[in-house]
């Protein structure tokens, strides 16, 4: 059992051996975005971490899309040097 401080305040949260750094860096993440929207503070704790889970879902969401665009890009490249290497007669393994 671990006792982790978010929002000033003590929880005891129950993870699995090895897992202590990724709950160490999630509470970091929590109090981290806590401190960066101080208007959620004024909210009763449901409704903050309501908007918490709702400010880290959209997080992750624009990390995906900017995931995917990336990955588009990469396979454009590639299909790009694939065709400049036809071009020059260099054949790739």
């Amino acid at each position: 059992m671990k006792v982790k401080k978010i929002d000033n305040i003590d929880y005891e949260i129950e993870c699995k051996k090895g897992e202590e750094n990724l709950l160490r860096k999630a509470e970091q993440l929590l109090n981290s975005n806590l401190n960066n929207n101080p208007h959620l503070k004024t909210l009763s704790q449901s409704k903050k971490f309501l908007m918490l889970s709702l400010v880290l879902a959209a997080d992750l969401s624009s990390s995906k899309k900017q995931m995917k665009d990336e990955e588009e890009n990469f396979k454009k490249v590639l299909n790009e040097l694939s065709e400049l290497e036809e071009i020059i007669g260099v054949k790739s393994d």
